[in-house]
């Protein structure tokens, strides 16, 4: 795994544990809401989509063209293939086992309305979409050529996502908390599964 990915995601994921630890999730999420900035709302909407497929489909096809014509294309495609299909497969598997984990819009229904937005009350945890960020951005990070990792920036991006599932009043803290955590896992054991090394 990328180490400088990796040193910021444990950073980052580390303050969101300690935040858990000193203020639990519903005392966060009234924080979040009762501060919420309405005209922010249209911009966490679409923030929220590096969450969903189509980023990571963006990343593959990206991975398939800097690799063209080499020996790694293979291994390369395999590995991110491997760790997107966990990361969905994962969460949503837990979805199912903890299906009655309430949502947000269920525990408090009371907080205004985002237009737009559909709401879910229901197979709160894990996050799906920001365990989906971290997997496909952790693998990019992993797996692209040096001068494309962009390792920082990218964990910053699967951390918003998981801020954006909160303001969205979709997640609670420790449901961001698991999914980032199951994503990175996701990304460690589909690049090992591929057999994919630095050297493929």
């Amino acid at each position: 795994m990328n180490r400088a990915y990796t040193t910021t995601f444990f950073f980052l994921w580390g303050m969101l544990g300690l935040a858990y630890a000193l203020y639990g999730s519903h005392a966060l999420m009234h924080w979040i809401q009762d501060d919420r900035v309405l005209w922010a709302d249209e911009i966490v909407q679409i923030w929220t989509r590096f969450g969903e497929g189509y980023p990571a489909l963006l990343a593959l096809g990206a991975l398939a063209w800097l690799y063209r014509g080499t020996t790694s294309l293979r291994p390369v495609l395999r590995a991110f293939l491997y760790t997107i299909l966990l990361a969905y497969l994962i969460p949503q598997g837990l979805k199912w086992i903890f299906s009655e984990a309430p949502r947000p819009w269920k525990v408090f229904p009371s907080v205004q309305d985002l237009p737009g937005l559909t709401r879910s009350f229901a197979k709160s945890f894990p996050s799906g979409h920001t365990a989906f960020a971290v997997a496909w951005t952790a693998a990019w990070s992993t797996l692209a050529p040096a001068k494309f990792k962009a390792s920082i920036g990218l964990c910053l991006i699967a951390f918003g996502v998981g801020y954006s599932r909160m303001h969205l009043h979709m997640h609670w803290l420790h449901d961001v908390v698991a999914g980032g955590l199951i994503g990175f896992f996701c990304a460690y054991a589909g690049i090992r599964l591929s057999g994919f090394t630095q050297t493929s």
